[in-house]
Formats: structure tokens, C-alpha cells, sequence
């Protein structure tokens, strides 16, 4: 059975058993596959995704292009001749299979927020958990994917990559606060310059900057 990874944080990348996968080369079609990939928690109608990809066409057009796009997006994944395919697919409804034999840096990064927040806290089980879950986020979602014409699909990413970016921050300024606790002030440092990057005007991340820098002698 083909493995699939899948890395939406930052650039778009796909691969099938470690290789990348042939045939992803349209913007709608990686634009599908993330769509499915982040709200796999849920069925979505055909009409609705349609018109999310196709905005600008009829019905009925949309619902072709549609069509086609799964088709081919099939079969780059070589879904149909999966046991468990990565999608589920009925002439009315569309989902991603959370139960195919996958890995999603979403999914994995979800995962480690919920075991990070009923962690014991400052445990190294902790440590390891904040490290591994602030490693995942490389940058916005699908931050170099944009559909032509598609400003519904535009704002989908920006809210949910909002999510995944607050989601991000919060863990970061924890991992900050232990490894000051802990005092491995380089590596807090470090971890506050970083939610410097991804907010720069945030106060709680200076002050943490600030902090261990004095403690550091600077």
C-alpha cells in the first residue's frame, strides 16, 4: 500500500512512498487534496466544493471541472487500487480518509497541541512535546498556494492558517517560558526570536527576548 505524506505547513509538498507525486502539477488539483486533508474531521457536498474551486463558473460547469479534477487527482495518488483509499468518494459527497495509510503535518501537529495541554507541565515529556509540535509549524499554511480567481479558497486558508499560527505562538511562548525555567536561556532565546519572526509587534515574546538576554549577560 502506497504511504502518503502530506506537509501543508509552509509549502505545499506531497509524496507517495517517499517520491514526489506525479501529476499534482495543477494548482486546483493540490488545492483539493489540502482542502479534503485539513477538514478530514467531516463529509463535504460536491456543490460546496465546486463552487469553492470554481467560483466563477455555472453549476453545472463547476461540477464537471470538479469531476475531471478527481479524477485525475486519483489517479496520481493511485487511489482505486488502494484497499483503503486516501479519498471517499460518492456521487454526492467527498472526504479525505483519515483511516488510509497516511501522515499529515496538520493532523500530527493537532496531535501534539492536545498531548502538549494535558501534559504534566515542565515534565520532560512536556519539553519534548512543545519541541516537537513548534518543529512541525515551518510557516503558514499552504503559504505559496493561491487559487486564480477563488477569493472563498483565498480567506479559508488565512482563517484556518490563523489557527495554525495562534496555535503555533501559544506553544512557542510556553517552550520559551520552561527552557528559561530550566535554564537554557540560548535555547529560550532562540524560541522567542522565533515568535518574533511569526509576530513581530508581540509584547509577551520581547519581554521573554529581553529577559534572556540579561540573564545571558547581554
Amino acid at each position: 500500500m502506497a504511504y502518503l505524506a502530506l506537509e501543508l505547513l509552509g509549502s505545499f509538498q506531497a509524496t507517495l512512498d517517499g517520491q514526489p507525486i506525479q501529476g499534482l502539477n495543477s494548482v486546483r488539483l493540490r488545492a483539493l487534496l489540502a482542502y479534503l486533508a485539513v477538514e478530514r474531521g467531516r463529509e463535504h457536498s460536491r456543490e460546496q466544493v465546486a463552487s469553492l474551486l470554481w467560483p466563477e463558473r455555472p453549476d453545472r460547469e463547476a461540477l464537471s471541472a470538479l469531476r475531471n479534477a478527481l479524477s485525475n487527482l486519483r489517479a496520481a495518488l493511485g487511489d482505486r487500487q488502494m484497499a483503503s483509499p486516501i479519498l471517499l468518494v460518492t456521487r454526492t459527497r467527498l472526504q479525505f480518509n483519515p483511516a488510509s495509510d497516511c501522515w499529515l503535518d496538520v493532523a500530527e501537529f493537532e496531535r501534539l497541541m492536545q498531548e502538549a495541554g494535558s501534559e504534566q507541565q515542565g515534565s520532560d515529556a512536556h519539553l519534548r512535546l512543545l519541541t516537537s509540535c513548534v518543529t512541525l509549524y515551518r510557516g503558514p499554511l499552504l503559504q505559496d498556494l493561491s487559487v486564480p480567481d477563488s477569493p472563498t479558497f483565498d480567506e479559508w486558508v488565512l482563517f484556518k492558517g490563523e489557527e495554525y499560527r495562534r496555535g503555533a505562538l501559544s506553544m512557542l511562548e510556553k517552550l520559551t517560558s520552561l527552557q528559561m525555567a530550566r535554564g537554557e536561556i540560548a535555547k529560550a532565546a532562540g524560541w522567542a526570536r522565533r515568535q518574533i519572526e511569526l509576530e513581530p509587534y508581540r509584547e509577551q515574546a520581547h519581554r521573554q527576548l529581553m529577559a534572556a538576554l540579561a540573564l545571558d549577560g547581554e
